[in-house]
């Protein structure tokens, strides 16, 4: 009986253990943005949408330091991105963009919208990138 009750305590020993080490609230980074080929969907504004067509993608994908973005007009928008896990901090530098047409104000408010980001939220499946409440960028995984 003795071996009973110690077999069973060091069970549930090891399960608890085992379910603290799951319980993490701080996001796996490079699963949610390295190798992911995000499509955006739209740009938020204070409640008012601008939304990006099928047939016109502006894309986004992540590297180990550095993203790059393409519009559908070949333009292209870099820099060097950071996030934290825990508090969802998002910051995008040095920022260059080329080829971006004057009257692509989606490509526009992209580059602003990198500029001024200070969060993130999301997952594998969909990425936000926060300016501040209700001023957003929307991406979808493809």
């Amino acid at each position: 009986m003795r071996n009973i009750a110690k077999t069973a305590k060091t069970i549930i020993f090891v399960l608890t253990i085992a379910m603290l080490s799951a319980c993490n609230n701080s996001d796996d980074i490079n699963e949610i943005f390295i190798g992911n080929d995000w499509k955006l969907t739209y740009i938020e504004e204070g409640g008012i949408r601008r939304w990006s067509s099928q047939e016109n993608a502006y894309n986004l994908s992540f590297a180990a330091n550095s993203f790059s973005a393409t519009t559908p007009g070949g333009g292209k928008i870099s820099g060097r991105w950071s996030a934290n896990g825990k508090t969802r901090e998002f910051r995008c530098t040095n920022i260059h963009a080329e080829g971006i047409s004057a009257n692509d104000t989606i490509a526009r408010k992209m580059i602003q919208m990198f500029s001024e980001a200070t969060s993130y939220d999301g997952d594998t499946h969909y990425l936000q990138i926060i300016k501040e409440k209700n001023h957003l960028m929307q991406f979808y995984n493809r």
